[in-house]
């Protein structure tokens, strides 16, 4: 038996700063999830400016 797939609502806009979010609203539980994804690491730093990545991430978990 095939299983169908799960549908979920959601609206895509983009702040005035540029930043996308993607919106989801489920009235089931009163919880609030947000995740943040940061375009960063390694393969994502310019030669000669490398190692900020590692600084952030500490700098965040501490």
């Amino acid at each position: 038996m095939r299983q169908r797939a799960l549908e979920i609502q959601f609206e895509k806009y983009r702040l005035s700063n540029g930043l996308p979010v993607i919106f989801h609203l489920d009235r089931k539980l009163p919880v609030v999830h947000v995740n943040l994804w940061y375009h960063v690491g390694s393969k994502n730093e310019k030669v000669g400016r490398t190692g900020f990545a590692h600084l952030f991430e500490h700098m965040m978990f501490e």
